[in-house]
Protein backbone atom coordinates (compact mmCIF):
# COMPACT_ATOMS: atom_id res chain seq x y z
CA UNK A 1 0.00 0.00 0.00
CA UNK A 2 1.16 3.38 -0.87
CA UNK A 3 1.13 6.51 1.23
CA UNK A 4 2.94 7.46 4.67
CA UNK A 5 1.61 7.57 7.89
CA UNK A 6 1.44 10.86 10.57
CA UNK A 7 1.58 10.73 13.57
CA UNK A 8 1.83 13.66 16.51
CA UNK A 9 2.37 13.08 19.93
CA UNK A 10 2.46 14.57 23.78
CA UNK A 11 1.29 14.51 27.05
CA UNK A 12 -0.20 16.55 29.63
CA UNK A 13 0.35 16.97 33.62
CA UNK A 14 -2.78 15.82 35.06
CA UNK A 15 -1.66 15.52 38.72
CA UNK A 16 -4.15 16.67 41.02
CA UNK A 17 -4.11 19.98 42.37
CA UNK A 18 -7.08 19.45 44.92
CA UNK A 19 -7.69 17.23 47.43
CA UNK A 20 -8.79 14.14 45.88
CA UNK A 21 -9.90 10.40 47.21
CA UNK A 22 -8.42 7.69 45.40
CA UNK A 23 -9.62 5.14 42.85
CA UNK A 24 -7.85 2.03 43.49
CA UNK A 25 -8.50 1.94 47.28
CA UNK A 26 -11.58 2.96 49.34
CA UNK A 27 -11.94 6.71 48.51
CA UNK A 28 -14.33 7.18 51.96
CA UNK A 29 -11.08 5.74 53.74
CA UNK A 30 -8.28 7.36 51.50
CA UNK A 31 -7.48 10.75 50.00
CA UNK A 32 -4.72 12.93 48.75
CA UNK A 33 -3.32 15.93 49.64
CA UNK A 34 -1.70 17.50 46.77
CA UNK A 35 0.94 19.62 49.67
CA UNK A 36 1.95 16.46 50.93
CA UNK A 37 1.06 13.27 49.26
CA UNK A 38 2.65 13.62 45.79
CA UNK A 39 5.10 11.21 44.94
CA UNK A 40 5.38 11.31 41.20
CA UNK A 41 3.55 13.63 38.69
CA UNK A 42 0.83 12.33 36.90
CA UNK A 43 0.16 12.78 33.10
CA UNK A 44 -2.17 11.76 29.73
CA UNK A 45 -0.27 10.90 26.83
CA UNK A 46 -1.48 11.09 23.53
CA UNK A 47 -0.67 10.07 19.86
CA UNK A 48 -2.66 11.34 16.64
CA UNK A 49 -1.96 8.50 14.47
CA UNK A 50 -3.31 9.53 10.45
CA UNK A 51 -2.78 8.17 6.81
CA UNK A 52 -4.67 10.72 4.93
CA UNK A 53 -7.91 9.03 5.05
CA UNK A 54 -8.11 7.70 8.33
CA UNK A 55 -7.58 9.20 11.61
CA UNK A 56 -7.35 7.62 15.15
CA UNK A 57 -6.14 9.17 19.07
CA UNK A 58 -5.00 7.21 21.64
CA UNK A 59 -4.94 8.54 25.15
CA UNK A 60 -3.34 7.04 27.79
CA UNK A 61 -3.83 8.78 31.44
CA UNK A 62 -2.58 7.87 34.53
CA UNK A 63 -5.43 6.80 36.63
CA UNK A 64 -7.45 3.69 37.66
CA UNK A 65 -10.22 3.50 35.26
CA UNK A 66 -11.09 5.00 32.50
CA UNK A 67 -15.22 5.28 32.85
CA UNK A 68 -18.07 7.91 32.05
CA UNK A 69 -20.63 6.18 33.88
CA UNK A 70 -21.13 4.78 37.15
CA UNK A 71 -19.52 1.29 37.90
CA UNK A 72 -21.53 -1.07 39.35
CA UNK A 73 -20.07 -3.73 40.84
CA UNK A 74 -21.33 -6.79 43.07
CA UNK A 75 -18.89 -6.64 46.00
CA UNK A 76 -17.54 -10.01 47.60
CA UNK A 77 -18.58 -8.40 51.78
CA UNK A 78 -22.32 -8.37 51.40
CA UNK A 79 -22.29 -4.36 50.82
CA UNK A 80 -25.03 -4.08 47.34
CA UNK A 81 -21.98 -2.53 45.15
CA UNK A 82 -18.61 -1.76 45.34
CA UNK A 83 -17.08 1.31 46.76
CA UNK A 84 -15.50 2.10 43.71
CA UNK A 85 -18.76 2.28 41.92
CA UNK A 86 -19.60 5.30 43.60
CA UNK A 87 -17.83 7.42 41.09
CA UNK A 88 -16.96 8.40 37.33
CA UNK A 89 -13.38 8.71 36.39
CA UNK A 90 -14.04 10.94 33.52
CA UNK A 91 -17.51 12.89 33.36
CA UNK A 92 -20.27 12.09 30.51
CA UNK A 93 -18.78 12.88 27.03
CA UNK A 94 -15.45 12.82 27.37
CA UNK A 95 -14.28 10.78 24.95
CA UNK A 96 -16.69 12.48 22.20
CA UNK A 97 -15.21 15.64 23.50
CA UNK A 98 -11.97 14.86 22.91
CA UNK A 99 -12.98 13.18 19.37
CA UNK A 100 -14.34 16.18 18.60
CA UNK A 101 -10.87 17.84 18.94
CA UNK A 102 -9.30 15.57 16.77
CA UNK A 103 -12.13 15.75 13.87
CA UNK A 104 -13.00 11.75 14.38
CA UNK A 105 -16.24 10.49 15.63
CA UNK A 106 -15.55 8.99 19.17
CA UNK A 107 -15.36 5.56 17.65
CA UNK A 108 -11.61 6.11 16.29
CA UNK A 109 -11.09 7.45 20.52
CA UNK A 110 -9.45 5.18 22.31
CA UNK A 111 -8.84 5.88 26.62
CA UNK A 112 -6.67 3.64 27.91
CA UNK A 113 -5.72 3.79 31.41
CA UNK A 114 -2.68 2.69 32.91
CA UNK A 115 -4.87 1.47 36.39
CA UNK A 116 -2.49 3.21 38.85
CA UNK A 117 -4.01 2.61 42.42
CA UNK A 118 -2.37 5.77 43.25
CA UNK A 119 -4.62 8.29 41.16
CA UNK A 120 -7.93 10.08 41.63
CA UNK A 121 -11.02 8.66 41.94
CA UNK A 122 -12.30 11.38 39.36
CA UNK A 123 -10.50 13.94 36.58
CA UNK A 124 -13.15 16.95 36.39
CA UNK A 125 -13.51 18.69 33.38
CA UNK A 126 -10.47 21.06 35.02
CA UNK A 127 -8.05 18.16 34.05
CA UNK A 128 -10.03 16.22 30.72
CA UNK A 129 -9.99 20.04 28.66
CA UNK A 130 -6.35 19.99 29.16
CA UNK A 131 -6.46 16.97 27.21
CA UNK A 132 -8.77 17.87 24.70
CA UNK A 133 -6.79 21.23 23.85
CA UNK A 134 -3.72 19.53 23.53
CA UNK A 135 -5.08 16.74 20.82
CA UNK A 136 -6.57 19.92 19.10
CA UNK A 137 -2.70 21.35 19.20
CA UNK A 138 -1.50 18.39 18.12
CA UNK A 139 -3.64 18.08 15.06
CA UNK A 140 -1.55 20.67 13.61
CA UNK A 141 2.06 19.23 14.14
CA UNK A 142 1.31 15.54 12.08
CA UNK A 143 4.23 14.85 10.92
CA UNK A 144 5.46 11.55 8.59
CA UNK A 145 6.57 8.50 10.40
CA UNK A 146 7.90 5.04 9.95
CA UNK A 147 7.11 2.00 12.70
CA UNK A 148 9.90 -0.24 14.24
CA UNK A 149 8.52 -3.05 17.14
CA UNK A 150 9.89 -4.77 19.46
CA UNK A 151 9.36 -8.01 21.75
CA UNK A 152 10.56 -9.13 24.82
CA UNK A 153 9.83 -10.14 28.63
CA UNK A 154 7.54 -8.36 30.98
CA UNK A 155 9.86 -9.53 34.55
CA UNK A 156 8.25 -7.58 37.13
CA UNK A 157 4.48 -9.78 36.43
CA UNK A 158 3.18 -12.79 37.79
CA UNK A 159 -0.27 -14.49 38.51
CA UNK A 160 -1.93 -13.24 41.23
CA UNK A 161 -4.47 -15.44 42.52
CA UNK A 162 -5.95 -17.15 44.60
CA UNK A 163 -4.13 -14.36 47.48
CA UNK A 164 -3.26 -10.85 45.28
CA UNK A 165 0.24 -12.17 45.73
CA UNK A 166 2.69 -13.60 43.53
CA UNK A 167 2.19 -16.87 42.80
CA UNK A 168 4.81 -18.59 40.55
CA UNK A 169 2.43 -21.83 40.02
CA UNK A 170 0.10 -20.14 37.78
CA UNK A 171 1.10 -19.16 34.53
CA UNK A 172 1.04 -15.52 33.24
CA UNK A 173 1.82 -14.46 29.48
CA UNK A 174 4.43 -12.06 30.15
CA UNK A 175 4.67 -10.38 26.81
CA UNK A 176 6.25 -7.05 26.27
CA UNK A 177 5.68 -4.69 23.13
CA UNK A 178 7.50 -1.91 22.15
CA UNK A 179 6.59 0.24 19.34
CA UNK A 180 8.80 2.76 18.20
CA UNK A 181 7.58 6.07 16.04
CA UNK A 182 10.34 7.55 14.19
CA UNK A 183 10.93 10.92 11.82
CA UNK A 184 11.70 9.67 8.12
CA UNK A 185 15.86 10.96 9.08
CA UNK A 186 15.47 8.64 12.08
CA UNK A 187 15.11 10.51 14.87
CA UNK A 188 12.73 8.94 17.63
CA UNK A 189 9.53 10.33 17.97
CA UNK A 190 7.51 8.42 20.73
CA UNK A 191 7.04 4.86 21.76
CA UNK A 192 3.85 2.90 22.54
CA UNK A 193 4.94 0.17 25.83
CA UNK A 194 2.53 -2.55 26.34
CA UNK A 195 2.24 -5.74 28.77
CA UNK A 196 0.35 -6.63 31.69
CA UNK A 197 1.05 -6.05 35.88
CA UNK A 198 -1.36 -4.81 38.18
CA UNK A 199 0.40 -1.32 39.67
CA UNK A 200 -0.25 -1.92 42.92
CA UNK A 201 2.84 -1.13 44.42
CA UNK A 202 2.30 1.61 46.94
CA UNK A 203 -0.60 0.33 49.02
CA UNK A 204 0.78 0.72 52.84
CA UNK A 205 0.27 4.10 52.84
CA UNK A 206 -3.15 4.40 50.28
CA UNK A 207 -3.15 8.00 50.28
CA UNK A 208 -0.35 8.89 48.34
CA UNK A 209 -0.16 10.04 44.07
CA UNK A 210 2.27 8.14 42.11
CA UNK A 211 2.28 6.52 38.70
CA UNK A 212 3.34 3.42 40.00
CA UNK A 213 5.82 1.41 38.04
CA UNK A 214 4.55 1.86 35.04
CA UNK A 215 4.64 5.67 34.90
CA UNK A 216 7.76 5.72 36.77
CA UNK A 217 9.57 3.47 33.59
CA UNK A 218 7.44 5.74 31.07
CA UNK A 219 9.29 8.85 32.40
CA UNK A 220 12.88 6.67 32.37
CA UNK A 221 12.19 6.24 28.97
CA UNK A 222 11.19 9.92 28.25
CA UNK A 223 14.10 11.24 29.82
CA UNK A 224 16.50 8.73 28.52
CA UNK A 225 15.21 9.81 24.61
CA UNK A 226 14.98 13.91 25.58
CA UNK A 227 14.12 16.49 23.11
CA UNK A 228 10.16 15.75 23.78
CA UNK A 229 9.79 12.13 23.38
CA UNK A 230 6.83 10.47 24.58
CA UNK A 231 6.34 6.90 26.01
CA UNK A 232 2.42 5.77 26.35
CA UNK A 233 1.87 2.66 28.63
CA UNK A 234 -0.97 0.02 27.39
CA UNK A 235 -1.61 -1.81 30.17
CA UNK A 236 -2.03 -5.53 29.06
CA UNK A 237 -4.57 -8.10 29.91
CA UNK A 238 -3.68 -8.03 33.54
CA UNK A 239 -7.12 -8.92 35.47
CA UNK A 240 -5.08 -11.77 37.39
CA UNK A 241 -1.39 -10.69 37.00
CA UNK A 242 -0.02 -8.55 39.55
CA UNK A 243 4.15 -7.61 40.64
CA UNK A 244 6.07 -9.74 41.73
CA UNK A 245 8.39 -7.85 43.88
CA UNK A 246 5.01 -7.45 46.53
CA UNK A 247 1.69 -6.59 46.85
CA UNK A 248 -1.23 -5.45 49.40
CA UNK A 249 -1.06 -8.75 50.82
CA UNK A 250 2.50 -9.53 51.56
CA UNK A 251 2.19 -7.80 55.20
CA UNK A 252 4.96 -5.57 54.90
CA UNK A 253 5.58 -2.98 57.33
CA UNK A 254 7.98 -0.72 55.40
CA UNK A 255 7.17 1.79 52.98
CA UNK A 256 6.62 0.14 49.34
CA UNK A 257 6.91 3.12 47.00
CA UNK A 258 10.82 2.19 46.98
CA UNK A 259 10.06 -0.74 45.63
CA UNK A 260 7.66 0.82 42.94
CA UNK A 261 10.53 2.52 41.66
CA UNK A 262 12.33 -0.58 41.58
CA UNK A 263 9.80 -2.57 39.63
CA UNK A 264 9.85 0.77 37.41
CA UNK A 265 13.36 0.35 36.90
CA UNK A 266 13.07 -3.46 35.88
CA UNK A 267 10.58 -2.12 33.61
CA UNK A 268 12.68 0.36 31.97
CA UNK A 269 15.64 -2.48 31.54
CA UNK A 270 12.83 -5.04 29.61
CA UNK A 271 11.91 -2.10 27.55
CA UNK A 272 15.45 -1.40 26.99
CA UNK A 273 16.00 -5.01 25.79
CA UNK A 274 12.86 -5.27 23.23
CA UNK A 275 14.43 -1.55 21.66
CA UNK A 276 17.52 -3.60 21.21
CA UNK A 277 15.63 -6.37 18.93
CA UNK A 278 13.63 -3.67 16.96
CA UNK A 279 12.42 -4.04 13.41
CA UNK A 280 10.76 -1.86 11.06
CA UNK A 281 7.09 -2.57 9.63
CA UNK A 282 4.56 -1.08 7.51
CA UNK A 283 2.28 1.29 9.50
CA UNK A 284 -0.49 0.97 7.08
CA UNK A 285 -3.14 0.47 6.09
CA UNK A 286 -4.38 2.56 9.43
CA UNK A 287 -7.62 1.43 10.65
CA UNK A 288 -10.28 1.40 13.70
CA UNK A 289 -13.31 -0.81 14.93
CA UNK A 290 -15.25 -1.08 18.09
CA UNK A 291 -17.69 -3.49 18.58
CA UNK A 292 -19.72 -4.19 21.75
CA UNK A 293 -20.19 -7.77 23.61
CA UNK A 294 -23.22 -8.49 25.47
CA UNK A 295 -22.15 -10.85 28.12
CA UNK A 296 -24.15 -12.78 30.51
CA UNK A 297 -23.98 -11.72 34.19
CA UNK A 298 -24.36 -14.03 37.82
CA UNK A 299 -27.75 -14.23 38.81
CA UNK A 300 -29.04 -11.41 41.47
CA UNK A 301 -26.91 -8.76 39.51
CA UNK A 302 -29.09 -5.85 38.70
CA UNK A 303 -29.03 -6.38 34.76
CA UNK A 304 -29.14 -9.62 32.57
CA UNK A 305 -25.77 -8.55 30.89
CA UNK A 306 -22.83 -6.36 30.66
CA UNK A 307 -21.85 -4.13 27.61
CA UNK A 308 -17.93 -4.71 27.11
CA UNK A 309 -16.74 -2.57 24.93
CA UNK A 310 -14.00 -4.15 22.50
CA UNK A 311 -11.82 -1.07 20.31
CA UNK A 312 -9.02 -2.37 18.01
CA UNK A 313 -6.52 -0.19 15.82
CA UNK A 314 -4.66 -1.81 13.28
CA UNK A 315 -1.19 -0.36 11.84
CA UNK A 316 -0.48 -2.15 8.79
CA UNK A 317 -0.31 -6.51 10.18
CA UNK A 318 -0.31 -4.81 13.39
CA UNK A 319 -3.46 -4.73 15.88
CA UNK A 320 -3.82 -3.20 18.97
CA UNK A 321 -6.93 -4.79 20.90
CA UNK A 322 -8.70 -3.34 23.84
CA UNK A 323 -11.57 -4.24 26.22
CA UNK A 324 -12.83 -2.91 28.61
CA UNK A 325 -12.98 -5.19 31.73
CA UNK A 326 -9.93 -6.48 33.82
CA UNK A 327 -9.90 -9.47 31.79
CA UNK A 328 -7.74 -12.18 32.32
CA UNK A 329 -4.31 -12.64 30.88
CA UNK A 330 -5.55 -16.21 29.30
CA UNK A 331 -7.01 -14.50 26.76
CA UNK A 332 -3.69 -13.35 25.16
CA UNK A 333 -3.41 -17.25 24.36
CA UNK A 334 -6.82 -17.83 23.34
CA UNK A 335 -7.38 -14.22 21.03
CA UNK A 336 -4.13 -14.33 19.84
CA UNK A 337 -3.73 -17.58 18.30
CA UNK A 338 -6.28 -16.90 16.30
CA UNK A 339 -5.65 -13.32 15.25
CA UNK A 340 -5.25 -12.95 11.57
CA UNK A 341 -2.29 -9.82 12.35
CA UNK A 342 1.65 -10.83 12.88
CA UNK A 343 1.94 -8.56 15.60
CA UNK A 344 -1.20 -8.40 18.17
CA UNK A 345 -1.08 -6.25 21.13
CA UNK A 346 -3.58 -6.92 24.42
CA UNK A 347 -5.00 -4.14 26.60
CA UNK A 348 -7.82 -3.63 29.08
CA UNK A 349 -9.57 -0.85 31.37
CA UNK A 350 -10.08 0.97 28.15
CA UNK A 351 -13.11 2.88 26.92
CA UNK A 352 -15.35 2.07 30.05
CA UNK A 353 -15.25 -0.25 32.93
CA UNK A 354 -17.35 -3.54 33.49
CA UNK A 355 -15.45 -5.50 35.55
CA UNK A 356 -13.37 -8.68 36.00
CA UNK A 357 -13.40 -11.15 33.25
CA UNK A 358 -11.94 -14.76 34.25
CA UNK A 359 -11.33 -17.81 31.69
CA UNK A 360 -12.96 -20.68 31.92
CA UNK A 361 -10.05 -22.43 33.57
CA UNK A 362 -10.46 -19.74 36.27
CA UNK A 363 -14.32 -20.42 36.19
CA UNK A 364 -13.28 -24.16 37.12
CA UNK A 365 -10.08 -24.68 39.18
CA UNK A 366 -11.49 -23.83 42.49
CA UNK A 367 -9.35 -21.89 43.78
CA UNK A 368 -11.35 -18.60 43.98
CA UNK A 369 -9.81 -15.44 45.10
CA UNK A 370 -10.90 -11.62 44.74
CA UNK A 371 -11.17 -11.70 41.19
CA UNK A 372 -13.46 -14.16 41.09
CA UNK A 373 -15.85 -12.78 44.22
CA UNK A 374 -16.39 -9.76 42.29
CA UNK A 375 -16.25 -10.63 38.96
CA UNK A 376 -20.13 -9.56 37.44
CA UNK A 377 -19.82 -12.23 34.71
CA UNK A 378 -20.55 -15.92 34.22
CA UNK A 379 -18.31 -18.95 32.85
CA UNK A 380 -21.12 -18.35 29.77
CA UNK A 381 -19.24 -14.75 29.17
CA UNK A 382 -15.98 -16.53 28.00
CA UNK A 383 -16.85 -17.84 24.30
CA UNK A 384 -18.66 -14.65 23.39
CA UNK A 385 -15.93 -11.87 24.53
CA UNK A 386 -13.65 -14.40 23.10
CA UNK A 387 -15.66 -15.07 19.62
CA UNK A 388 -16.23 -11.06 19.26
CA UNK A 389 -12.52 -10.35 19.93
CA UNK A 390 -11.19 -12.39 16.89
CA UNK A 391 -14.37 -11.03 14.91
CA UNK A 392 -13.58 -7.60 15.55
CA UNK A 393 -9.54 -8.31 14.57
CA UNK A 394 -10.56 -10.29 11.40
CA UNK A 395 -13.00 -7.51 10.18
CA UNK A 396 -9.58 -5.22 10.35
CA UNK A 397 -7.67 -6.99 8.41
CA UNK A 398 -10.52 -7.50 5.33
Amino acid sequence: MTGTLKAAFGKVNITPEETMPLQGYDPRQFAADPATDILDELYARIAILDDGQNRCVIVSPDCGLSNEDFVEVPDPSGRPWLYRGFSNTFPSGTRRSWAEAAGVAEEHVTVNATHTHSAPVHFSVKYTSRIRDKIRELTQSLVPVRLKVGSGCCSISANRRPGLKANPELPVDKSLYVLLFESLDGKPLASIVNCAVHPTMVWNSANRISSEMVGLAMNSVENDFGDGFVSLFLQGFTGDVGPLLCGPTSGMKEDTYPFAVEAGRKLRGDIAEAMGRMSEVSSLPLKTAQSIVKLPTVGGFHRSHMDVVLMAVRLGELAILTASGEIFNGYVGKIGAKSPFAHTLFSCLGNGYTGYLPTPEAFRDGLGGYEMKTTPFTESACEPFTLGSIELLEKLMS
